[in-house]
């Protein structure tokens, strides 16, 4: 898979800051990854964000900066 780009942050989450889409861009994340910290952000409760950030580092670095931004991912209709 290839690196997320700015288009593909903004489209899932609408209204990010710009400092946070750096934050991501900065990661090299790819879109899966960023998908995936994007669903265990709207699905989690705490404990089973905690769980899944011990999966990887790249999602645990995304669950990281999206959790302190203000930002929450768009509705599923956005998609």
């Amino acid at each position: 898979m290839t690196t997320v780009t700015h288009d593909e942050i903004v489209r899932l989450f609408p209204g990010i800051q710009d400092h946070t889409v750096l934050e991501i861009l900065d990661t090299t994340a790819t879109v899966g990854e960023l998908e995936a910290a994007s669903l265990l952000l709207q699905n989690a409760d705490e404990g089973l964000v905690e769980i899944k950030q011990q999966e990887g580092d790249q999602i645990n670095r995304l669950l990281n900066i999206l959790g302190s931004s203000e930002i929450r991912p768009g509705e599923e209709g956005d998609r």
